[in-house]
């Protein structure tokens, strides 16, 4: 693929383009904003660019012999959020009109590669406007180790010498010199001062001078050391090049095989996950299960499928046909708009909107309209879509796709964060569909499911293995999880496992099992028809993640116990309540899983053997009755139950749903928003019937 390299002069922008050389991309274009003219200015106040150094820019063109574009910084940071939208005289604008330029010359580029490290700001900067314009964003350095990063760097061949310092333990004397000479002193200054190795909270940048993609190499004949802030602890200065110069390099001088890809292999959990699962025997035979019922008259528009336990809604089961019945829609297009839309008045009922969901689960009757699907799915959501899960089953009548959700209403001043990385890099997968990675919002955390997906390429792992697949979609969840600073072992609280085959479910459950530890927290093991990309597993998690501060914006962190009243203490300590997760074993031929903290409560609870119906139903709902008394909680705070059954008892369509609703209204005036979704197989040895998932709030 052609791209365009954005390039400061920086060490990082340099490698980037060394990783996309060495994942087969080629460079076409390399394009640069700098200071505006008249300003006479080195560097600007600017949150997305690297200024100093751009006087030598210009020679990178040469060394590299592919050709430079440069546009002028109009704009400034006007728009400071998270997030960004097209705003008028933003510094974005700017990138936006540069790459425009660079188009109009050469239609065929098709992606830009970028040298971000850390900063979200910049990311999502330069994804909008790829977004804009058509292009992907390569990213190989997003959220690389630091120390590794700059380690390997050095290796590879990258000459990049300091041209700026602004952090205490960087001196004026530090310009100049190299990272490869610099580096054992930033890894003291790191272990002193915790200074980020790369520089990426500013506290120094450089030029780089050679590297093996240059031709040429640039020598630094004169350059003006300039002093910005004299401060005694974190002096600000940079170098001014006043005189430079290339030179010819020979065919050795230009060798790039120390630039190496990442390889996801190198997790320090891979070769456990791989080999436990490798060592599961691989002969698991599902039974037929069958069921005796009572048929039922259903009057399924009327009934009450969604649940409000304010700030926290749930909506149960939706469809194209919510309202009455009627012929198959013309396509797939028209059903996903309907059912899009039967979601969309849930939500205005409820005075909430598509910005206010945190997670869907959307269940389709054919995989191969995965694009279709999302093509029309994607026009309800804005900058952030949700994350979701999205799986292939076998839908009840002529339904062909079926979601439910969970919203959380924004309270003021209460933070929502959403993830939504769509460049390409080592670290986690873009997204393949409308979706974000992750939300944290008032004690929820939200992952999207997790296929085992190369993020590089998005591809999965060749040749095809279960055990590979395995590995991969929970080093991706890792480090999801890892940015989001939460532990996977004290704070997923909920874990649904989909396989697309049921003889995956064992194999999936050793996996996890090394993946958790010893506390495995409530999880559901559900074989379904088919996986987006045709993936074997998937993984969606939900996450305890710290309560916001409730008492306003105080902390109380520098408060001792005596300021404090009686029921604030009481309050704060509440925050502090957790509990492991528990099994619940009074009920033969029942499962049942617990896992308590303040803010989430879930339970998951699986049956193995049932007379008839009635009999499953009264099983289910006595475990769930017994969890929620060891949990202390009621079925008035049940937020939403998800049920999922086997699809060979030929249950009728919402049968189940309507069952449990009847019964849990027997023990509550409230019942929670209820889904039901036939599957292949449950359980890690697929002999469930039936099992369910509660969230209770």
């Amino acid at each position: 693929m052609k791209i365009v390299a954005l390039v400061s002069g920086g060490k990082d922008s340099c490698y980037n383009m060394m990783q996309c050389v060495a994942n087969g991309h080629e460079i076409a274009a390399i394009a640069n904003l700098k200071p505006p003219s008249q300003s006479g200015k080195d560097e600007l106040d600017s949150f997305m660019y690297q200024t100093v150094g751009h006087d030598a820019i210009y020679l990178y063109s040469e060394c590299m012999d592919v050709p430079l574009y440069r546009r002028e910084i109009l704009g400034r940071s006007v728009l400071q959020d998270s997030d960004y939208t097209v705003t008028a005289d933003d510094e974005t604008e700017d990138l936006y009109m540069l790459l425009k330029d660079v188009l109009h010359d050469h239609p065929d580029i098709k992606g830009v590669s970028v040298g971000a490290i850390l900063s979200n700001y910049q990311r999502v900067r330069v994804e909008h406007v790829c977004n804009r314009l058509g292009l992907i964003s390569f990213a190989y350095l997003w959220r690389r180790e630091q120390k590794e990063l700059l380690y390997e760097m050095a290796n590879a061949g990258v000459n990049a010498i300091l041209i700026k310092i602004a952090a205490i333990g960087l001196k004026p004397m530090h310009l100049g010199k190299s990272i490869a000479e610099m580096y054992p002193y930033l890894c003291k200054m790191n272990d002193m001062y915790e200074l980020h190795i790369c520089g990426e909270g500013g506290e120094y940048e450089t030029f780089t001078i050679d590297c093996p993609l240059f031709k040429k190499r640039i020598v630094i004949e004169e350059t003006e050391t300039v002093i910005h802030s004299d401060d005694a602890f974190a002096q600000v200065a940079y170098l001014r090049f006043k005189k430079c110069s290339v030179v010819e390099k020979t065919k050795e001088e230009m060798d790039m095989s120390q630039t190496t890809i990442q390889d996801w292999k190198a997790w320090d959990m891979y070769d456990e996950i791989v080999s436990s699962v490798e060592n599961v025997p691989n002969d698991l035979i599902v039974p037929t299960k069958k069921i005796n019922y009572i048929q039922q008259n259903i009057n399924q528009h009327k009934e009450n499928i969604d649940s409000s336990l304010s700030p926290f809604f749930a909506i149960g089961e939706t469809t194209a046909y919510e309202n009455e019945p009627q012929e198959e829609y013309k396509d797939i297009e028209e059903e996903t708009m309907a059912c899009m839309q039967a979601v969309q008045a849930k939500l205005t009922s409820k005075q909430l909107s598509w910005k206010d969901v945190v997670t869907l689960n959307v269940a389709v009757d054919n995989m191969d309209d995965f694009s279709r699907i999302n093509n029309v799915y994607k026009k309800f959501f804005d900058i952030n879509p949700s994350p979701r899960a999205l799986v292939g089953t076998k839908l009840n009548g002529k339904t062909k796709i079926q979601i439910d959700l969970m919203a959380i209403k924004s309270i003021e001043n209460v933070k929502r964060e959403t993830m939504h990385v769509q460049g390409l890099s080592y670290w986690a997968p873009a997204n393949i569909g409308p979706y974000s990675q992750s939300v944290v919002t008032q004690g929820h955390t939200f992952i999207a499911g997790q296929i085992g997906l190369v993020p590089n390429t998005l591809d999965l792992p060749q040749p095809r293995s279960f055990a590979d697949e395995a590995a991969l979609s929970l080093r991706n969840l890792d480090n999801i999880i890892s940015v989001l600073e939460l532990s996977p072992q004290s704070d997923i609280a909920l874990c649904y496992c989909y396989v697309s085959d049921p003889t995956y479910l064992p194999l999936a459950a050793a996996a996890w099992e090394v993946y958790m530890g010893q506390l495995t927290p409530p999880t559901l093991y559900i074989a379904v028809s088919s996986l987006p990309k045709d993936a074997k597993v998937e993984w969606q998690v939900l996450l305890n993640a710290p309560l916001p501060t409730p008492f306003g914006e105080e902390t109380y962190e520098n408060t001792t116990d005596e300021e404090l009243d009686e029921e604030t203490l009481k309050s704060l300590q509440l925050l502090k309540i957790r509990q492991d997760p528990f099994d619940v074993n009074t009920i033969p031929d029942i499962q049942c899983r617990a896992y308590v903290k303040s803010n989430i409560t879930t339970i998951v609870t699986q049956i193995t053997d049932a007379i008839d119906f009635e009999n499953l139903v009264s099983q289910l709902i006595r475990s769930v009755d017994e969890a929620l008394k060891d949990c202390k909680k009621k079925w008035s705070r049940v937020l939403s139950l998800r049920i999922f059954y086997r699809n060979d008892m030929n249950i009728p369509e919402k049968l189940f749903a309507h069952a449990l609703r009847t019964e849990i209204l027997k023990r509550s005036c409230i019942s929670p928003a209820v889904s039901s979704i036939p599957v292949s197989a449950l359980n890690s040895q697929g002999d469930s019937m039936a099992a369910c998932a509660l969230h209770i709030v």
